[in-house]
């Protein structure tokens, strides 16, 4: 009988220890020398585990964003119709991007290397994508009576307003912080009452 593989277990130390490595040294100083150094594993059983560095972020993208997906979307998915919207306002103006925290400095390294390695910006896309559309089933349950076009469009909107405010949160604009940003998206849904 062999002994069990230890594969999930190394492979989530190491995705642990990038998470670490981006928020300590940004994209250009992760190296697969400083997350063996974080993960506590040799150099060599990091490139065995997940592959060179660009195999390491492409990786650690899908990894982090699994996660986020089952947060975000499998919340809204799982809520009933009239829990949809409010589940959706309470993570993209509150729970969700503010406070800013060590995830969102994680996030902003993978968008920049988004920009240049294609799988990475494929996975981006692929969950942001999602997200957006988890926003407009919440809005289609809560603003049946409005175009498809339309509910696309705000919830577009809506992700662009969360994901910028964040930004700026993260520069510590005052006015980030407030509930300025949640009544500007509360003006953008008045737009699919009209629809």
């Amino acid at each position: 009988m062999g002994r069990p593989s230890m594969a999930a277990q190394r492979t989530e130390q190491i995705m642990q220890a990038t998470a670490r490595c981006l928020q300590k040294h940004g994209l250009a100083g992760t190296t697969l020398e400083r997350v063996s150094e974080e993960s506590g594993l040799s150099r060599s059983h990091v490139r065995h585990y997940v592959g060179n560095r660009d195999d390491l972020l492409r990786a650690f993208a899908n990894w982090l964003y699994t996660g986020y997906e089952a947060e975000f979307t499998g919340k809204i998915a799982a809520a009933p119709d009239r829990e949809k919207l409010p589940i959706a306002m309470d993570y993209l103006f509150s729970s969700g991007f503010l406070p800013i925290g060590d995830d969102d400095t994680v996030i902003r390294e993978l968008i920049t290397a988004g920009i240049t390695d294609d799988s990475i910006r494929a996975t981006l896309q692929e969950r942001y994508l999602q997200a957006v559309q988890a926003v407009e089933q919440a809005l289609a349950a809560e603003y049946p009576a409005a175009s498809p076009g339309a509910r696309r469009s705000v919830a577009y909107g809506l992700w662009c307003l969360a994901l910028g405010n964040s930004t700026m949160a993260e520069l510590q604009l005052p006015v980030a912080s407030g509930g300025l940003i949640r009544t500007a998206a509360e003006q953008l849904l008045e737009r699919l009452s009209h629809d």
